[in-house]
């Protein structure tokens, strides 16, 4: 049947009129269903009915707007994940009932301490398809709305934006109910620090998060430690992507600002690229994990809260994996990773994960695509570019520097009790873990005021640009290290492995370390006068903030409310970076058609 392309157009403005109200439905009754909101008696039926009307509406509007397409196979294609979600629907139902004639099933979901009926798994697929269509409306706004495109937002702005909004979503999301124990309610202030402790993938808590959050307080920490690491453009686009739709040159231009890709016709594949590398590094993380602990008494013996199965064991997997690659540092167990210390697997996992992490995607996908990998498949390679030789070998230098020194600092303090291999292994892993991670093996409150030194250096400099982690970040360190050579050699540019060094890219990392000093002395000066606490001790606090590190010398619980305040500007700062900071609130660039006269001025 032909349909007018004037009449096809009224039936989709009032279909996605339709689908825009039954979104803020379907948000409201997901949120009232799992949030744990109690608002009148007998909710849960006129829910249950909510629900099935919005499932209705789904799968009508799927099939009339395949009705109404010109073209029935391209739009098919196009719109692969609906139908894909209504073949799982219809399909579960089915399975569902032939396994109901089979006894032995429950027997097995009994001994997986399952418990799924009709109603179980229709909800299921609800809250699936509720996800879908508020995902699916949120891309839509986010990609059509005139009045975001006048706004002329510049990617600084909308890199503020987006992280400011996921921190105050999430910040919501924790003071539901259900995200907390009853007897343990949680404060707005503590709500908005840990969102933002999440989001900024930094790990300062002033909840502990395996105790103090219900498994669904959990998640929503473990989604904002995901799009914190990720970051939320990136996370968009991904999901616009994956949904068929297409990128017109502004968004490419934003997201190529965001991801600092140079070439627009290559922003689609960098999203990709990201958002693959980081599933299946969290994966392969996640089954690592899972094969350590499924048998392991240690682990079990930390467990309090959940079962000791092995649905445990895969879920503190998964989570740890997240945390470890995003370099969050949040842990479900209550000392970290301390109980863990001499176990070598737990180890080497969570310091892959965090130096992967830390590394930059463009540094890994550079070392995937280099000549002696791509030998293999008799396919022409990459070499390795300036940013990945400057970022490997200073991770590699501060690594093994800082290694030999966290052991003779600590040889005779938190390490004097341990065998050789465990004083190694955890010298080793306490300087990985500054590089904005947040894990420890080993007490931090109880490290010498040498170690600290050295580890607040380590997390002012931290991870790579590109990167899930913060600090002002290994290239720039490198940088300015160039720069001092250069200078003390006499020369006027900066050289590294036989290339120079753009002058704007040296001023801008002494702007970013200036910067950050200054920020830091100003919120280091109030944090000593409204904190009772050892000065090292608050110093450590705020770099590790700074650094969106996460590691405390136990202060983190104890911060006054003004303290919070500081500590959660120093993590949102630290995350978006100063020089985004700045760029984001000041005015465009201006290009003046005339210059000063020079005069100099002494230095030194």
């Amino acid at each position: 049947m032909n349909i007018k392309p004037e009449l096809r157009a009224k039936i989709i403005f009032v279909i996605q009129i339709v689908m825009a109200v039954v979104a803020i439905i379907a948000v409201a009754s997901l949120l009232i269903d799992i949030g744990g909101f109690k608002i009148f008696a007998g909710q849960e039926t006129v829910l249950n009915v909510i629900d099935w009307v919005i499932i209705t509406i789904f799968i009508a509007e799927i099939f009339l707007k395949l009705y109404i397409a010109p073209a029935k196979i391209i739009h098919l294609r196009r719109n692969w994940l609906e139908f894909a979600l209504l073949l799982f629907f219809l399909l579960q139902l089915l399975i569902f009932r032939e396994l109901t004639q089979m006894p032995q099933f429950f027997h097995f979901l009994q001994s997986l301490h399952v418990r799924v009926n009709i109603f179980s798994v229709t909800k299921g697929y609800i809250v699936i398809a509720q996800t879908y269509i508020i995902i699916t409306l949120i891309l839509k706004l986010m990609q059509g709305s005139s009045k975001l495109m006048r706004l002329n937002l510049k990617p600084e702005q909308l890199v503020l934006l987006s992280f400011l909004s996921v921190i105050l979503v999430g910040a919501a999301l924790l003071k539901m109910p259900n995200a907390t124990p009853s007897d343990k309610p949680i404060s707005m202030l503590d709500a908005l620090f840990t969102a933002a402790s999440a989001t900024c993938v930094t790990g300062l808590i002033v909840r502990d998060t395996g105790a103090d959050f219900t498994l669904l307080g959990q998640i929503i920490v473990l989604l904002l430690i995901q799009v914190g690491g990720l970051g939320l453009m990136t996370v968009a686009t991904s999901f616009a992507l994956i949904l068929g739709q297409s990128m017109g040159i502004r968004e490419r231009m934003l997201i190529g600002d965001v991801l600092s890709s140079q070439t627009l016709g290559k922003v689609s594949r960098v999203v990709i690229y990201v958002l693959v590398l980081t599933l299946i590094l969290e994966l392969l993380g996640a089954i690592a994990f899972y094969l350590t602990w499924s048998d392991s008494d240690i682990f079990y013996a930390q467990i309090t809260h959940f079962g000791k199965h092995r649905t445990t064991a895969l879920y503190y997997a998964v989570f740890h994996s997240v945390s470890a690659f995003c370099n969050a540092g949040f842990s479900l167990f209550k000392d970290s990773f301390m109980h863990f210390h001499s176990g070598i697997a737990e180890n080497v996992i969570l310091t892959f994960l965090i130096i992967s992490g830390g590394l930059g995607f463009g540094v890994i996908v550079n070392l995937l695509r280099h000549e002696k990998f791509y030998k293999v498949l008799k396919k022409r390679g990459e070499r390795l570019t300036l940013q990945s030789k400057v970022v490997l070998i200073t991770t590699g230098i501060l690594i093994f520097a800082a290694t030999i020194l966290i052991l003779g600092a600590e040889w005779n303090n938190s390490l004097s009790e341990f065998s050789f291999k465990d004083k190694v292994l955890s010298a080793y892993f306490q300087a990985v873990t500054p590089r904005t991670a947040g894990f420890n093996t080993l007490d931090t409150s109880q490290l010498t005021s040498a170690c600290y030194f050295l580890v607040i250096i380590l997390m002012f400099i931290g991870a790579s640009p590109g990167s899930t982690g913060g600090g002002i970040k290994t290239s720039t360190f490198t940088t300015l290290l160039g720069s001092i050579r250069a200078m003390m050699k006499g020369k006027q540019s900066v050289e590294m492995f036989h290339r120079t060094i753009p002058s704007d890219v040296v001023n801008k990392a002494l702007v970013i370390i200036v910067a950050s000093l200054v920020l830091l002395s100003v919120f280091g000066f109030i944090l000593l006068i409204t904190e009772k606490s050892e000065p090292i001790k608050i110093i450590f606090e705020l770099f590790s903030a700074y650094g969106t590190v996460g590691l405390s010398a136990g202060l983190t619980s104890q911060l006054s409310k003004i303290g919070k305040i500081i500590i959660i500007i120093t993590m949102f700062i630290g995350r978006i970076g100063p020089l985004t900071l700045a760029l984001a609130i000041g005015r465009s660039r201006e290009s003046g058609i005339y210059e000063y006269p020079s005069e100099s001025v002494m230095i030194g």
